[in-house]
């Protein structure tokens, strides 16, 4: 994806070319995604000596697609610089009768107990970009910057009454690129890849495509795919969380 966007980006020499496109002549860039991944991946939490079960979230706890609407923002610092924001709206929930007993926490399930599940919380992000590459197609850019994870998790065993309830809040830092290239003035193609690793502990990967169609140089729509894939480890305690699918939304450029 980064092959790609460079080779459309800076289709000759790498000669100085700092005449950018319209559209990227701004000083504040507003975007509002609608996405809504169904959440894949596994839970784990155990109590003392006991290791819990490890849980799929999609085929255990009854998951399925939930709302994760994303809104960011892009600040033009001058020249190659920008600041960029983002919050996302995570709100999942499972309702479903146990197929199998398990252990999670201090919750402890039968089979054909009826047990409730929720995720709620938000992601926030935060990035200081520069642009190595500014052309007349295009940017290409490296970031480093913090994605900040605060979630509330329930579960709840409606027969017997028994819940675990737990917040989480968890910043990671994280490295990436981004880039857009633009097939004339009124189609342009962005891509960006971010994560880190923290080897067996855990690590955060995250990739975005997407397709804009510019209306005038200041309004744009935008068709795309997302994906976000979490994973971390804590002792007896495990959490993995993959998102992914396709994305619309709107563009501002003031």
């Amino acid at each position: 994806m980064v092959t790609l966007l460079l080779g459309l980006v800076v289709p000759g020499s790498a000669a100085a070319q700092t005449f950018l496109p319209r559209s990227e002549d701004y000083t504040l860039r507003l975007e509002y995604l609608w996405w809504s991944p169904r959440p894949t991946g596994q839970i784990q939490k155990g109590l003392g000596d006991f290791e819990g079960t490890l849980l799929e979230i999609e085929e255990d706890l009854g998951i399925e697609k939930g709302k994760a609407n994303t809104f960011h923002g892009v600040l033009r610092l001058g020249g190659a610089w920008k600041l960029r924001g983002g919050w996302t709206d995570l709100d999942f929930s499972g309702d479903v009768f146990a197929a199998r007993p398990f252990l999670y926490g201090t919750l402890v399930t039968r089979s054909g107990d009826q047990v409730v599940t929720s995720l709620k919380g938000n992601l926030i992000t935060a990035d200081v970009e520069w642009d190595f590459v500014l052309q007349d197609g295009g940017f290409l850019g490296a970031f480093a910057g913090v994605r900040f994870f605060d979630v509330d998790t329930l579960m709840v065993n409606v027969a017997t009454a028994n819940r675990v309830a737990e917040t989480d809040r968890l910043p990671v830092p994280v490295l990436g690129l981004a880039g857009r290239a633009y097939l004339g003035e009124r189609i342009s193609l962005e891509g960006e890849v971010a994560g880190i690793t923290a080897g067996s502990r855990g690590h955060l990967w995250e990739w975005a495509v997407a397709l804009r169609i510019h209306a005038t140089q200041n309004v744009a729509g935008t068709t795309g795919y997302r994906s976000l894939s979490l994973e971390g480890r804590d002792d007896r305690d495990f959490f993995g969380l993959k998102l992914r699918t396709w994305t619309f939304g709107l563009e501002i450029s003031l």
